[in-house]
């Protein structure tokens, strides 16, 4: 039987562990070189094999995610395919103890800490390849968000307001989002990612070289990419109006702020429960950009009132 414990990602043994199997059930022989630091998640290994060629291992410590990352390898393949730019993935797999991983290409980049403006627009063109673009309609992401904000509502602006002071103020700026808008309907049929945010995207040089960690990938509306987005630490005033006149624009405003209560509700709550401190000094800013939607809400309902008198 397998053992029961859940390693850390960044585990040097289980790492060797799960890459001398991984050469073994692919015919490979990469060696483990380093972790990194920058750009990838705690668990991204850097290899090299016998020609020289290097690569990236990533595992989940997580055995019940092992099935999604073989199922996302499908859906990966199909969008690299047509040029999205995620990195091809080159073997996937189950070691024996039950961890998931697949050794993916190296693409040069690292991950930017600030969205300015320019990484706005960056970031912006790549997440209007989405349109369309739909890898696995029966993974659907715009159906979770609808449930957790239907059939789980209650628990999840309880999590959040639990948190404390923040939180709570957080629900309540949400609640009057989510009221300004009315019902709404989330669209499908896009790509979604499900954690685009700056530190799963490399740049090198002016453009986007890569949309790493992307095993969570889908169907839905990118109103839900833009939304997870806008959660990110730190962005330029300049870049927050970029994103949100662009997230607008997929599904309307209504569809954004959704998805967007639902992101910084969940990230509220996991953050706390974590103990992630610049998580938890985020959420600050998460309700100060719910209040900039509310407010962008209300102006867009007083123009069209005025415009029908």
């Amino acid at each position: 039987m397998a053992p029961s414990h859940m390693p850390d990602r960044a585990d040097t043994g289980t790492a060797f562990t799960v890459l001398k199997e991984a050469n073994q059930a692919h015919g490979t022989d990469f060696q483990l070189d380093q972790r990194f630091d920058d750009g990838f998640q705690s668990g991204a290994w850097l290899l090299t094999d016998g020609t020289g060629q290097q690569a990236v291992l990533k595992w989940s410590p997580d055995r019940g995610w092992a099935s999604q990352i073989e199922r996302a390898a499908r859906g990966v393949a199909k969008v690299h395919s047509i040029g999205y730019p995620t990195p091809a993935w080159l073997v996937v797999g189950v070691t024996t103890d039950g961890f998931g991983y697949q050794i993916q290409e190296l693409v040069p980049g690292r991950s930017r800490n600030q969205v300015t403006a320019r990484e706005a627009q960056l970031l912006i063109g790549v997440l209007e390849t989405h349109a369309g673009l739909d890898p696995d309609p029966q993974r659907c992401w715009s159906q979770f968000v609808t449930g957790q904000m239907t059939d789980h509502r209650d628990e999840l602006f309880q999590g959040a307001a639990e948190t404390g002071p923040t939180g709570q103020k957080l629900v309540n700026a949400c609640e009057r989002l989510l009221a300004a808008h009315g019902p709404v309907v989330l669209p499908t049929g896009d790509l979604v990612h499900g954690d685009f945010r700056p530190g799963n995207i490399l740049f090198h040089g002016n453009h986007v070289s890569g949309v790493i960690d992307i095993e969570a990938l889908g169907s839905g509306t990118r109103a839900f990419d833009y939304a997870t987005l806008l959660s990110a630490h730190d962005i330029t005033p300049e870049a927050l109006e970029m994103l949100c006149s662009a997230g607008e624009q997929v599904a309307g405003p209504g569809a954004l702020a959704y998805c967007f209560a639902q992101v910084v509700l969940d990230l509220t709550f996991f953050v706390h429960q974590r103990e992630l401190q610049p998580g938890i000094q985020n959420v600050s800013k998460l309700l100060d950009r719910v209040v900039i939607l509310l407010n962008r809400a209300n102006g867009t309902y007083a123009l069209t009132r005025c415009s029908r008198r």
